[in-house]
C-alpha cells in the first residue's frame, strides 16, 4: 500500500543577519490524502504544493522526496519524528531505549547535518529491537540472515543478538558498538549510503559511519559516530527520506 501523505511545515522567515531556521516536520501521522498515488504535501508560506509520488528505490521501497532548497539565509532543519519499539525482554537489551535516545539526540550524530531527532509514540517512523527472525520479515527483501540489522523503509530493524554482544569482526566496544548500528541504520533512514569500495579511506582511520562495520573494518578504526564528510553530505538534504508507516 502507498504511504500516507506527510504534512511538511516551514517556519522560514526572510532574514538578511543570521540564518533563519525552516523546521521541516517528517514522520509523524499527520493525516493527508489518499488515491492512486501517494503525494507530499508542502505548506510554505501559506501556499500548498502538491510533489510528484515518491520514487520507488533499487529494492522497490517508496521514499519521500527530500525538502525543497532553500535561499542562503535560511538554515534547515528537519525535524524527524521516530517512535521505539522492544521487542524483546531479557536484560541485556533493558537500556535499548535509552541509548537510541541518547544517540539520536548526541551533537556528534545526524542532529550535526540539521537533522532534529523527536520521540513520539505516534510517530510513523520506527527504530525497533527484534529477534532475528523477526527482523528478516521486517527486512525483507533485503537478506539479512537472521544475523543482521536494517533500514527498510519507514522501519530500522536491529537484530538483538548484534545488540547484546556485537560481532566478531568488530574492535570496540559494546557500548560504541551500539552507537555505532543506530547512527548507521538511521542514517539510511535519512537517505545516506554505504560509502564506495574501499569502505576504509585508509588504515587507521576513523570508519565511516555509514561503512558496513559490522562485517569488515579493513584496517580503519571502529567509529560510531559520523565523519566530517558524511555530516557535510546529510546536511545538504538532497537525498530521498524514507516514506512514515502505513499500517
Amino acid at each position: 500500500m502507498p504511504p500516507r501523505a506527510t504534512t511538511i511545515s516551514s517556519s522560514a522567515t526572510s532574514r538578511t543577519t543570521a540564518p533563519t531556521p525552516s523546521v521541516w516536520r517528517w514522520g509523524g501521522h499527520t493525516g493527508g490524502m489518499r488515491g492512486g498515488a501517494a503525494r507530499l504535501a508542502l505548506a510554505v508560506a501559506s501556499t500548498l504544493v502538491a510533489c510528484q509520488a515518491p520514487s520507488a528505490d533499487e529494492v522497490g521501497v517508496s521514499r519521500v522526496p527530500p525538502p525543497p532548497a532553500t535561499t542562503s539565509s535560511t538554515e534547515v532543519v528537519v525535524e524527524v519524528r521516530y517512535r521505539i519499539e522492544r521487542r524483546v525482554g531479557d536484560a541485556a537489551t533493558a537500556e535499548f531505549a535509552d541509548v537510541v535516545r541518547a544517540t539520536l539526540a548526541d551533537p556528534r550524530g545526524w542532529a550535526g547535518a540539521g537533522f532534529r531527532m523527536a520521540e513520539d509514540a505516534t510517530a510513523g517512523l520506527v527504530v525497533v529491537l527484534a529477534e532475528g527472525d523477526e527482523v528478516d520479515r521486517l527486512c525483507f527483501p533485503y537478506r539479512t540472515g537472521g544475523r543482521f540489522s536494517c533500514q527498510n523503509g519507514p522501519v530500522v530493524a536491529i537484530n538483538a543478538d548484534r545488540w547484546r554482544v556485537a560481532t566478531a569482526q568488530w574492535t570496540g566496544d559494546l557500548a560504541t558498538y551500539r552507537q555505532m548500528l543506530v547512527n548507521h541504520e538511521v542514517g539510511h533512514l535519512l537517505g545516506q549510503h554505504h560509502p564506495p569500495d574501499p569502505q576504509c579511506p585508509a588504515p587507521g582511520r576513523p570508519a565511516p559511519v555509514m561503512a558496513q562495520q559490522s562485517t569488515e573494518l579493513d584496517g580503519c578504526l571502529p567509529n560510531p559516530w559520523p565523519l566530517p564528510d558524511e555530516l557535510a553530505a546529510a546536511a545538504r538534504h538532497e537525498e530521498p527520506l524514507a516514506p512514515p508507516y502505513q499500517p
